[in-house]
């Protein structure tokens, strides 16, 4: 699944061209409901078919470049938030990293520090779209202009790497990206040099970053004497929380031990894992209502939700009131 941020923009494309959009989006298998808010979700592959299909109808064969370079930060919902609130433009990349499977499950994004250098790699995790350009030149050339605008400088990238193949057709991809352009790489990517990568974000405002530390040094607790169990286990929660909950097994190969080893040692504590992220989750929520400004589609990203909506159910469950009842109490 992915936002429908961008299904929006391109809907908007489209209307403004003149095209019917019921035909277009039954066939592409989305509705009119489906792109009704920004914030929805839907199908990745549906996604894809229609960004492909607006490039088509637009006889616009570089649709993707401009798309990506047409709107602002700040029109990237969660994403664009966080980068624009990042120290330095390295950690705003970092994030988008750290950040992405919640907003966008379709693609695996990794960021690698290589000597002088570092890239951003995307690439589809359904292999059968990897050849479909027009999205990954869209996320490039946002990268691009979101680079040059949280800096507000002149930074370029050292190169910007596609999947695909160059088109038959003539587009200006080093102009428009102002740097060079390779073609049948590994992954999308866009490299920028470390000294761009220290560049400060400009206008940012931490509060999110700051918040998000002192809730997690809070839950965590301080240090313990001696090894334990459950604290390092809740750590490790905290720390990966954002992504979603750690599965189990993956907890337990952290810890060098089975599951079932895993599982008998919190039960000696009288521990059960679920009860641990559940109780990780609940205090989280709390100090962000309690002690932040933060939104609630915020926090619960910031948990490892999705939506708000699961963040609601779970925070009656815990505390018998919904999020903002518990804030206006709190405050």
């Amino acid at each position: 699944m992915i936002e429908a941020r961008w299904a929006t923009y391109i809907a908007d494309d489209l209307r403004r061209a003149g095209h019917a959009l019921d035909g277009l989006l039954r066939e592409v298998g989305l509705s009119r409901a489906d792109i009704a808010s920004p914030d929805g979700r839907i199908s990745y592959a549906a996604f894809m078919r229609l960004i492909e299909r607006a490039a088509l109808l637009l006889a616009e064969p570089a649709y993707g470049l401009k798309l990506g370079c047409s709107h602002d930060v700040r029109d990237n919902g969660l994403l664009g938030f966080i980068a624009a609130n990042s120290p330095t433009l390295g950690d705003a990349l970092a994030n988008v990293e750290r950040y992405i499977s919640v907003t966008n499950e379709g693609t695996d994004a990794t960021l690698e520090v290589a000597g002088p250098v570092s890239s951003l790699s995307f690439r589809d995790a359904n292999p059968t779209l990897r050849e479909l350009r027009q999205n990954s030149q869209r996320v490039s050339a946002q990268f691009v202009k979101g680079a040059r605008e949280l800096t507000r400088s002149k930074a370029t990238p050292v190169r910007v790497e596609f999947i695909h193949a160059r088109p038959n057709e003539q587009i200006d991809y080093e102009g428009i990206l102002g740097c060079p352009v390779r073609f049948r790489a590994e992954s999308d990517a866009i490299i920028f040099s470390e000294e761009t990568l220290r560049l400060p974000v400009m206008g940012a405002d931490n509060r999110l970053s700051r918040a998000s530390e002192a809730a997690c040094r809070r839950i965590i607790g301080p240090r313990p004497r001696k090894e334990d169990l459950v604290h390092s286990v809740r750590q490790y929660i905290v720390e990966r929380l954002a992504k979603g909950a750690p599965a189990f097994d993956d907890v337990a190969r952290h810890f060098n031990m089975s599951a079932k080893t895993l599982e008998r040692r919190l039960g000696e504590r009288d521990v059960c894992y679920r009860e641990l992220v559940d109780g990780t989750r609940c205090k989280l929520a709390r100090h962000y209502l309690a002690n932040t400004d933060l939104r609630l589609h915020q926090i619960a990203y910031a948990l490892g939700y999705a939506e708000p909506a699961p963040l609601v159910r779970a925070f009656k469950r815990w505390t018998d009131s919904t999020p903002m009842q518990y804030r206006m109490k709190h405050r």
